[in-house]
């Protein structure tokens, strides 16, 4: 039997009204809980800046000891650096002084995101078994985007955490 053209008139497809103001109703959700977060982006730089100290940190105690000599840690408000001479301003222009990046075989330098700072200006050194250098605790406070955070170097072990 076939179908006249009034019959398969009537067979429509698309979105209700309900369907429509319902996704609209999601997406505006989403967007109200989701733009405000990337909008402020100190927080994700800030605690991004701290995990790559960390590693940075970790990293200058490991060739310390596959080095067999010191390595320091420089650290001012704005930059944190590696070096294998203590230089407190990340200044040093000597490349013999200065701890290569693995990833870029570039100065391992990086300067602290907009808004975030590190504590007052202090320099150590991991030595050859990967203890820090004077041979006590070292803490290494940081601020910004409302986050304040401690990187601690442990005495005995040079465990960074």
């Amino acid at each position: 039997m076939r179908k006249t053209s009034k019959q398969a008139s009537n067979k429509q497809s698309g979105f209700t009204l309900i369907e429509l103001v319902m996704v609209m109703i999601l997406v505006a959700i989403l967007a109200f809980t989701a733009i405000p977060r990337f909008a402020q982006r100190n927080t994700f730089d800030t605690r991004g800046f701290f995990d790559q100290s960390i590693a940075m940190l970790r990293y200058a105690q490991k060739t310390a000891i596959a080095q067999g000599r010191n390595v320091f840690v420089n650290i001012n408000p704005t930059v944190i650096c590696l070096t294998y001479v203590a230089d407190a301003s990340c200044t040093s222009s000597a490349t013999a002084e200065q701890v290569l990046d693995p990833a870029t075989s570039t100065w391992f330098r990086k300067l602290t995101p907009n808004g975030t700072s590190l504590g007052a200006a202090q320099s150590f050194s991991f030595t050859a078994l990967g203890r820090p250098n004077p041979n006590n605790a070292v803490s290494v406070a940081m601020t910004g985007a409302g986050i304040n955070q401690t990187i601690i170097v442990e005495r005995d072990t040079g465990y960074v955490h």
